[in-house]
């Protein structure tokens, strides 16, 4: 089988690799190409257009990058039509993949989806796209399933491959190890910072978390502070404050060894959930993105977890209220008072008791395989 895959970021990247490996123990001479990072160049992946290219996020952002964007656009589609896999397999990316799937549509080439556009939140014309142009959805949130069924869009709940992946790393972690291969010392409080995946969300983002972790090493100077880059960036383009640790290559294990986080919106937050390490959601954006964004959604919370839960589990701060010094004080609350972060546990693991049972990955790999018999 040959297969034409395309994700352009780093969660979409993780659970396509993921899907890849359990599919290759299904399908002999599995060939894949397309778009993706290095968990799944790792898996066996032919890249056609480097991720980084397209790791962009926000309205006026991508924009900004439009001669970039459609280069690597235009690469992906003369790779697809050039080729004629036997299947395209597009995975979260919503602005670049359902343009993908409408040139796999007109070539009569099939095209799956794995992990569905949030149309629940907003941009629901994006429906009728997934109705027209794929065969089937995979969908990683229980509700998406009788949601997009009855719109019309073929669509299967096969869960989310998050909980299979943290539970290992929880279930395996020797936390004190892991503390001090990252050169921390065990006795003393983490703070994780993550600002993004995103070049743009790494610019709009930086500045703030930086100044936040000025301010944490003055009022709690016994906290050791991780700058956390994602993989789909090369480095941590940022002056940052001496004394901060910057770990590439470890995210999840720098997460889960955290004493609490200061996290961007995204995939990240449901990985800090699954860990059950309290987090503190802060954003900021291009203000004409925002306006727009806060226009068109039809969710009241930025935060995945607290759309799961159906509650405030996790505190945001979302552009003028992300101050630096108001998130390093609530911030410092769970540095220094175990109770606050129990409380937070107990929420998070509330929340993520709805993801659904481990197995996802492989569930994901039988509906691939299924949809295209």
């Amino acid at each position: 089988m040959r297969l034409f895959l395309s994700t352009a970021d780093a969660s979409g990247d993780m659970h396509a690799a993921a899907l890849v490996e359990a599919l290759r123990r299904r399908v002999d001479g599995l060939e894949v190409f397309g778009l993706g990072g290095e968990r799944l160049i790792a898996a066996g992946l032919e890249p056609v257009v480097e991720q980084s290219e397209l790791a962009i996020a926000g309205l006026v952002e991508v924009l900004g990058s439009a001669r970039r964007v459609l280069r690597g656009y235009t690469g992906l589609r003369r790779a697809l039509l050039a080729r004629r896999p036997d299947a395209a397999l597009l995975v979260d990316s919503p602005d670049l993949n359902l343009p993908l799937a409408a040139v796999a549509r007109r070539a009569d080439i099939p095209a799956l989806y794995y992990i569905a556009p949030q149309v629940w939140a907003w941009r629901r014309g994006r429906v009728r796209q997934l109705r027209e142009r794929v065969r089937d959805v995979g969908v990683i949130f229980p509700f998406e399933e009788p949601l997009l069924r009855e719109a019309g869009v073929p669509t299967t709940f096969v869960g989310h491959p998050l909980v299979d992946r943290m539970a290992r790393l929880r279930d395996g972690l020797d936390a004190k190890q892991t503390t001090r291969e990252l050169g921390l010392d065990p006795a003393r409080p983490v703070v994780g910072l993550l600002p993004g995946s995103r070049r743009n969300e790494l610019a709009c983002n930086g500045p703030t978390f930086v100044e936040t972790a000025r301010a944490l090493q003055r009022t709690h100077p016994e906290a050791q502070l991780v700058w956390i880059v994602a993989p789909t960036l090369a480095d941590a383009p940022l002056e940052l404050p001496a004394g901060i640790l910057v770990v590439r290559g470890r995210t999840h294990e720098a997460m889960a060894i955290s004493t609490c986080l200061l996290v961007s919106p995204g995939t990240v937050t449901i990985e800090a959930a699954l860990l059950g390490v309290p987090m503190l959601v802060a954003h900021r954006s291009h203000p004409l993105s925002f306006e727009l964004a806060r226009r068109l959604a039809n969710v009241a919370s930025s935060c995945m977890v607290n759309l799961i839960a159906g509650e405030s589990a996790v505190p945001e701060r979302i552009q003028a209220q992300a101050r630096p010094l108001a998130l390093a004080a609530e911030l410092g609350r769970w540095i220094r008072d175990s109770d606050a972060r129990a409380a937070s546990r107990a929420a998070l693991e509330r929340a993520v008791s709805r993801l659904g049972p481990p197995g996802a990955s492989e569930r994901a790999a039988d509906w691939v395989v299924e949809r295209l018999r």
